[in-house]
């Protein structure tokens, strides 16, 4: 094979890499348009404004929670998201948690498209897609490689910001609060500036830090009526193909363990952070909302049995709400 054909296969191969991821990740992802009140200074020193703003998002619950920076709805007095399809919504603050710069939104659809959760290490020299709306362009996408792990960032009139992602992925005005994706379409983080002067250089927000936050907001969402409560906040992940034909399941998703509060039936039965609950009450549990749904029929000091992966491994264990 000549020079000229190994280069060509090798483009073809990153070209593959980057189309693909773009077009899993890309159904998930939205425009998110922000009415301010009042004014505010910008990020990373803008000049002073109101009225108007731009930012990207994307969706990680399929009943319509979306991930964004904190810093694109700052002040927002009216959010309005756009998703792939073109179909508009009015959205909710659900929660945020500007030291870190990520916030959730919630719009009135179901149903949705989901963005893929990364869970594998990240390291130096990958090739990492970032999809936003830069400059109003909707849905852009742009590739590069992680230069640097757990940067910290700081400029004037900011606020510090630690265990970033470094990029030479191009990043502009209305990319902030769209995924940075890995070469199989998982978001590892949430796009969130680009350095004042310093051409080429992006930062995000890593997915860990993320689902602390998620973890904060959702577990609340685990609590029925009358108190029963499992006591776990968690998220949607979908299952790896290897868990799933080691343990014999069909279900694609399950519920990954963010957060399990001091002294809940939770801690009691030794569940860890990261475990996946797939079943409860042999019933599946393929996001929050399922667990939820279940633990509603129950009352206060009965049992509910719950199947989880650890390690790869299924195991099972009862609760007592």
């Amino acid at each position: 094979m000549s020079t000229y054909e190994k280069d060509a296969q090798a483009l073809d191969a990153y070209s593959h890499a980057v189309t693909t991821s773009a077009e899993r990740v890309g159904p998930a992802v939205v425009r998110i348009d922000v009415e301010r009140e009042g004014r505010r200074y910008g990020y990373y020193g803008a000049p002073p404004r109101s009225g108007g703003g731009l930012g990207s998002g994307f969706i990680f619950s399929s009943d319509g929670q979306i991930l964004t920076n904190a810093h694109v709805v700052e002040n927002a007095g009216h959010i309005q998201v756009t998703l792939a399809d073109g179909r508009k919504f009015d959205a909710g603050l659900v929660g945020s948690d500007p030291e870190v710069d990520v916030a959730i939104l919630r719009i009135g659809a179901d149903h949705l498209p989901v963005a893929e959760l990364g869970r594998t290490p990240l390291r130096v020299g990958q090739l990492v897609i970032a999809v936003g709306n830069p400059y109003g362009l909707n849905w852009t996408v742009t590739a590069g490689v992680i230069s640097a792990l757990d940067r910290t960032l700081e400029a004037p009139g900011v606020r510090r910001m630690t265990r970033l992602i470094q990029t030479d992925t191009s990043i502009n005005p209305g990319n902030s609060g769209g995924p940075l994706v890995d070469s199989a379409g998982r978001v590892i983080g949430i796009t969130t500036a680009m350095m004042p002067m310093a051409q080429g250089l992006g930062f995000s927000v890593p997915l860990d830090v993320v689902k602390d936050v998620i973890a904060r907001v959702a577990h609340k969402r685990t609590v029925a009526p009358g108190g029963v409560s499992v006591g776990v906040g968690g998220m949607r992940v979908r299952l790896e193909e290897s868990q799933r034909h080691s343990s014999g399941l069909t279900q694609q998703f399950g519920m990954e363990v963010l957060e399990i509060r001091p002294g809940s039936p939770a801690e009691q039965a030794e569940l860890k952070r990261l475990d996946i609950i797939i079943t409860a009450d042999g019933e599946a549990v393929t996001e929050p909302r399922d667990l939820q749904r279940i633990v509603r029929r129950h009352k206060v000091g009965e049992k509910l049995a719950l199947s989880f992966l650890r390690g790869g491994k299924q195991r099972r264990v009862t609760v007592v709400l």
